[in-house]
């Protein structure tokens, strides 16, 4: 009897050990072109052997039922107990593998591993089916089934047996079972932490290359799941970033946004022009020549470039839309877990550039040719009180759409013609869609480079183009002498030049203020100051001589004095960047973090000020 129960345990944890493999090549075949950039064929055995360790910690969480069960099938009716659990191995296979190929799918998009904080994007499964490719469901759809027949043949493999009869055990096999098993547990707990060391197992363990791609490949998704939800739980406790007194955390913070002089550069011909805010979703400097990115995808942009005053080196708040729009409108920063606006009883804390334009007397609209209900933007937008607010479901549905929403070009021109309607002064928002997945925008495809991202590029060169229309038609308005644009991405995106997901580079957007009420000694001006999303707020507020007061994360960009930083967060980690050079922090995994300072005293420095904002950030919202 003792042998069969050691052997059961065996052949269980023999079966997770050889599915997570199974998972692990699915993934690198299909990211075969990112693995093997600059790697021969046997990266992917170095891949499977560096991810034992982690392997192990996984399979060890997932034997503890099997553990107690196969202990209690060797006392009473072990067919039953035998059939619970092959119903668990069963379970816990297709958990696994659903998990790994959602991971393939967030891959492909983002360019990250699947962490908790995703998967409250999936309580809208039908925006998820909208933005992903037909293509990428069908290859998802066909690689299910596969795994998921394979998966179940290795199950029928390596399931445990029951004994046709079983025999009453005497005290000595009672004794010598019950020694198995809490050794067993001892050993499984062991594993689960990754082995006696002070420090538990973490991602970075598994890392041993300079491909990020196979290094996210190395770290089981299951694991990484598990571990992102207790990071998360830990978060919300308010002690996970906690590296300082508060108080002086909150000193540097403050610091950080106290100008050493409050004044400002004024770029406006007029007081109170219209204000209208175009969120370009997914525009990365990699798309634009001026901030150098590719050279032949934006010649409508950089048009607006020459007519306009471009920040040359912005950072958004976040990775995702509803982290960016409120980076933008209330100058309020990302958060590691997700975003302010999807937990609604601390979003209605948050100030509103629309409050203050309200209080002002303009009129106000915010714009979306898509379903706003996408990270709770819906519920943030109406919060707010803009008198009027567009979305799919708001306009005819004889009106030509892609799977996300409308097309940029028709969106464009239905925010043009409602501002000819607009009571002057008016402040008005159009976040475009366009350039986000699947990327079914109504054009021939035009650059048949990139690879994978080759949809994007061309997307962009739609967008551009209907950017360009747009701004033709508006100069013969008699609102346009009158107005100003910002135009200004949501977030960053994946290129083909495949910067790391925690890169500055990555997190690099562009802010353009243009329109026919800049001034026009303005026009053609690059401003190189380093600065974020976050910042908008103040600056365009200073810029009407409106109040500020509410916008503690915001800095004035027009204000010479103004400390010239940028901050920005990923899931578990931060970036922060003034002129001495970046420091990138990952909790994760602290020994790749990445470094630019000029000296290490510098890169203290930055790396202190970082974690000030972080832990004071967490704090501020815990507290909303």
């Amino acid at each position: 009897m003792t042998s069969r129960y050691v052997l059961n345990l065996a052949k269980a944890f023999v079966f997770y050990l050889l599915l997570f493999a199974l998972f692990r090549l699915v993934f690198l075949l299909y990211f075969a072109g990112n693995v093997l950039h600059g790697n021969s064929i046997g990266i992917f055995f170095q891949s499977l052997y560096h991810a034992i360790p982690l392997d192990i910690s996984a399979a060890c969480i997932l034997m503890f039922i099997p553990l107690l069960v196969l202990f209690l099938a060797s006392f009473f009716s072990a067919k039953q107990f035998i059939k619970g659990l092959r119903i668990y191995m069963i379970f816990t296979t297709m958990l696994c593998a659903a998990i790994s190929i959602v991971e393939i799918g967030v891959y492909k998009e983002l360019h990250v591993k699947l962490f908790f904080s995703l998967m409250l994007h999936m309580r809208h499964m039908g925006e998820i089916f909208r933005t992903t490719p037909t293509s990428l469901i069908f290859i998802i759809l066909a690689m299910a089934i596969v795994l998921f027949y394979v998966s179940y043949k290795m199950m029928c493999i390596f399931l445990p047996s029951a004994p046709e009869k079983t025999q009453p055990l005497n005290l000595l096999s009672s004794l010598k079972l019950l020694a198995i098993f809490l050794l067993t547990t001892t050993l499984l707990i062991i594993g689960t932490r990754g082995g006696l060391n002070e420090i538990p197992i973490n991602q970075g363990q598994v890392y041993f290359c300079e491909n990020q791609c196979v290094n996210d490949a190395t770290v089981n998704p299951f694991w990484n799941l598990l571990n992102s939800f207790a990071e998360s739980r830990i978060i919300l406790k308010g002690d996970a970033f906690k590296v300082m007194d508060d108080k002086e955390a909150a000193d540097i913070v403050s610091k950080l946004y106290t100008p050493a002089k409050d004044t400002t550069i004024h770029i406006f011909k007029v007081t109170h022009p219209n204000v209208c805010i175009l969120i370009l979703e997914s525009w990365t400097a990699d798309l634009i020549h001026s901030l150098g990115g590719y050279d032949s995808l934006d010649p409508n942009f950089e048009k607006l470039i020459r007519d306009g005053y471009l920040f040359t080196h912005i950072k958004p708040s976040g990775h995702v839309s509803d982290q960016g729009v409120p980076a933008i409108l209330s100058g309020y920063p990302a958060l590691p877990i997700g975003s302010v606006i999807n937990q609604t009883e601390k979003q209605v804390t948050l100030a509103n550039l629309n409050d203050e334009f309200s209080e002002a007397g303009y009129r106000s609209s915010f714009f979306f040719g898509g379903q706003l209900i996408y990270g709770n933007i819906k519920t943030y937008v109406y919060r707010d009180k803009y008198d009027r607010v567009v979305e799919q479901d708001d306009l005819p549905p004889s009106i030509p759409s892609g799977k996300l929403g409308i097309h940029d070009s028709i969106m464009l021109n239905i925010w043009r013609d409602s501002m000819n309607t607009f009571k002057q002064p008016f402040f008005s928002c159009l976040f475009t869609l366009s350039t986000h997945p699947p990327f079914d925008e109504p054009q021939a495809e035009m650059v048949h480079w990139g690879g994978d991202d080759a949809p994007l590029l061309n997307s962009v060169i739609y967008s551009d183009r209907q950017l360009s229309r747009f701004f033709e038609e508006a100069k013969k308005t008699k609102w346009y002498n009158n107005t100003i644009f910002i135009l200004v991405a949501d977030h960053g995106h994946g290129t083909p030049k495949n910067h790391p997901y925690d890169s500055p580079e990555f997190y690099h957007i562009p802010l353009l203020i243009c329109g026919g009420a800049l001034k026009d000694e303005y026009r053609g001006v690059k401003n190189d100051r380093i600065g974020s999303q976050t910042d908008i707020a103040s600056t365009l507020l200073h810029q009407l001589n409106l109040p500020d007061k509410n916008y503690q994360w915001s800095n004035n960009l027009m204000n010479p004095y103004s400390n010239k930083f940028a901050y920005y967060v990923f899931d578990v980690g931060y970036g922060f960047e003034d002129s001495t050079g970046v420091v990138v922090w990952n909790k994760l995994f602290p020994q790749h973090n990445s470094n630019t300072a000029k000296s290490e005293e510098s890169k203290n420095i930055l790396a202190k000020k970082g974690a000030a904002m972080l832990q004071v950030e967490m704090k501020d919202f815990l507290a909303k």
